[in-house]
């Protein structure tokens, strides 16, 4: 578990930790019926940016997305110390079977990221996009793990948001990933605390990390269902 720098009291007396994000899949699912976009676009990160409106506010967490790419390249850095975990000199260093196979992260002055098509997921006709932040996989192949990066000043739930694993569903999909035995997807969630003098610039740092079974039935047919839905499948 990650304690949040951001909350005053991330644990109460009685050990108590910050509240879930509640939802009935049927209320969500039938919300997002009568909610289907009128114009999806074949991208992962589209199909999140629909999910957050079936729940969140206008002024919500999906606004922080611009100033979250161009703090990519130091939350990038900021992974090494705060995550022990990043690259491929770090894994070998380590001595760790694992490898960084794939980096979606906005390292260079532009908008261009590498991404992967996923040929049964079909929006109007088109592969749907996708673009994992991260992928490590194990010597073998066998293992495979993907993590999400977020950017946020809005209050975590400890379960995090359902856009974060709608994205997360996505690259689970993705070819080598399905055929990993083992697969774990992570949400990450970042964000910047102010010194107590409040003098300087704002210390960027880690939030949240939960991680999760993308193949557990719950999660893979609820997040399926809404995918077709989104794109005009229901």
């Amino acid at each position: 578990m990650v304690e949040d720098p951001l909350l005053s009291h991330p644990l109460s007396g009685s050990g108590e930790l910050r509240p879930s994000f509640e939802l009935v899949p049927s209320e969500f699912l039938r919300k997002a019926l009568a909610m289907r976009p009128r114009a999806p676009k074949p991208a992962a990160s589209a199909f999140s940016q629909w999910v957050y409106s079936l729940y969140g506010q206008a002024e919500g967490s999906e606004e922080d997305i611009v100033k979250g790419k161009k703090a990519e390249k130091e939350i990038w850095e900021g992974r090494g110390v705060a995550a022990t975990c990043n690259d491929n000199s770090f894994l070998r260093g380590s001595r760790w079977k694992w490898s960084l196979t794939h980096n979606g992260l906005h390292l260079q002055d532009t908008d261009a990221t590498p991404y992967f098509a996923i040929p049964h997921l079909l929006v109007k006709g088109e592969a749907l996009r996708a673009s994992p932040d991260l992928v490590y996989e194990s010597a073998d192949r066998a293992n495979v793990i993907i993590v999400e990066i977020k950017f946020s000043k809005q209050p975590i739930p400890k379960n995090l948001w359902p856009n974060v694993w709608a994205q997360l569903w996505c690259y689970a999909q993705l070819a080598a990933v399905r055929e990993a035995k083992n697969v774990t997807v992570v949400g990450e969630v970042w964000g910047e605390v102010w010194p107590k003098r409040n003098r300087g610039r704002p210390n960027l740092c880690l939030r949240a990390l939960v991680r999760r079974d993308p193949r557990a039935p719950p999660y893979d047919r609820f997040f399926r269902k809404l995918f077709d839905i989104y794109a005009g499948k229901i």
